[in-house]
């Protein structure tokens, strides 16, 4: 009789710690879609705002009178293209971590749509701010590049052009 005690003991005593053990993995697997998804849904907001800002700096630019270059040394151009790599290389790395998501088999029904279709939302959003950190650097040099003076001859008929041409 003991014998059997002892055994429906050890039996009961791996079965509470097997429950345990697969609520303690259930917790922080959804700890682990909740971070995600709100870091990704900061990511958004993040990316929207600034968006929103370079949108609007660029419109700007693009109406502003031309008083003072905006770029004389370069570097904000410089900036633009460290930004715009950045940028892409978050790209990838959400692209990466969505097929991530979308493989793995601990994520089922809701909580792989609700993380992938962040991961989705969050590649939209960085796609755009890229692309409008884009047209702001092309705002900034088009803008410094209307009050250059221009260097060299002035010709003011196409044959003039021609023969200094014909003449290099």
């Amino acid at each position: 009789m003991d014998a059997i005690n002892v055994s429906a003991a050890a039996e009961v005593r791996q079965f509470c710690e097997s429950v345990s053990e697969s609520t303690t993995k259930n917790i922080r697997l959804l700890k682990a879609i909740e971070q995600t998804v709100e870091w990704l849904v900061w990511l958004q907001d993040r990316a929207k705002a600034d968006a929103t800002f370079a949108e609007g700096f660029t419109d700007h630019l693009k109406t502003v009178e031309r008083i003072k270059s905006i770029d004389e040394d370069g570097t904000l151009c410089a900036l633009f293209e460290e930004v715009e790599s950045g940028l892409q290389g978050l790209h990838e790395l959400l692209m990466r971590k969505r097929g991530a998501a979308i493989d793995a088999p601990e994520l089922k029904g809701g909580h792989q749509d609700a993380v992938v279709d962040e991961y989705s939302a969050a590649l939209t959003a960085i796609a755009e701010l890229h692309n409008l950190i884009v047209d702001l650097r092309w705002a900034v040099g088009e803008h410094d590049a209307d009050l250059e003076k221009p260097a060299g001859k002035t010709f003011s008929d196409p044959d003039e052009l021609k023969a200094y041409l014909t003449s290099l």
